[in-house]
């Protein structure tokens, strides 16, 4: 039972503890409260470290050390545990999932962390316990611009994975619209810091990235094709496409298949 786990917990120096690296939290959120607590009713439940070197690094409880930290202890009661690095960081992954004061940027980096640190045999949605939605929802902050991602560290909770999602779908449309990627990633990147400088929430995040390159005339509008008045499609041209659209109505099957060979032999001409 807990008391039992209370007695096999030993006192350690909280000077030769030392945080969890791959720690998901930026924000530790009601230390105060937690310290006055820990203050009028003791530890309930000791933290856990492991060996590292001739110290202790945190497997779970940071919010504790903090708290006796806060309170001036010298000592916490710990369980000490052999772990790999691997499980530690998967241990810390677990214990945050679906702590409503994670957000979805904090739990992103630790699960990117622990990709990149561990390979491909890791990482999974299922390892985490994710639905597949949830989990490339929270890739997607790994394909915004690094730029972003820094003031993220600043104010995680600006924006949510589905935000994130969202805006590299704008992202990838207005590059495939011929619009240099720098141009959107610079326009992205002073919408956060605005947004971070007035203090206000960032709402409707990626709808205002597509607004800013609308106003500014960016948008690639399609050319009518037309013939005696009458119009049997359209042409764009991006950096990367020259697409062209077509009326089936205003052409016979027969004549649909001459253009398909006339481009194919513009390419072997």
């Amino acid at each position: 039972d807990s008391q039992t786990m209370v007695w096999t917990a030993r006192p350690i120096d909280l000077t030769s503890i030392d945080p969890n690296p791959y720690q998901p939290r930026i924000r530790f959120i009601g230390i105060e409260e937690l310290a006055q607590l820990i203050d009028e009713q003791g530890l309930q439940q000791p933290i856990t470290v492991r060996p590292y070197g001739n110290r202790y690094q945190i497997v779970s409880g940071e919010r504790r050390v903090r708290a006796h930290r806060h309170l001036g202890k010298t000592v916490i009661l710990a369980h000490v545990k052999n772990i790999t690095e691997e499980e530690m960081s998967a241990l810390a992954l677990a214990e945050n999932l679906g702590r409503e004061d994670l957000t979805d940027f904090e739990l992103a980096r630790s699960l990117l962390k622990h990709k990149s640190k561990f390979g491909s045999s890791v990482g999974t949605h299922a390892e985490f316990g994710l639905t597949k939605t949830v989990y490339y929802r929270l890739m997607a902050f790994e394909n915004l611009p690094e730029a972003v991602n820094t003031l993220l560290e600043k104010k995680p909770e600006l924006i949510s994975g589905l935000t994130a999602e969202n805006t590299v779908k704008v992202i990838k449309k207005r590059v495939e619209e011929g619009i240099e990627p720098d141009q959107v990633h610079k326009a992205l990147i002073s919408i956060v810091q605005k947004a971070i400088t007035s203090n206000t929430p960032l709402k409707n995040l990626a709808s205002t990235l597509e607004a800013k390159f609308n106003q500014s005339g960016l948008k690639i509008t399609p050319q009518a094709i037309e013939s005696n008045g009458v119009t049997m499609g359209q042409v764009k041209t991006t950096k990367t496409h020259f697409e062209l659209k077509l009326k089936r109505t205003s052409f016979t099957e027969e004549q649909l298949k001459q253009i398909e060979e006339f481009v194919k032999n513009l390419k072997t001409a």
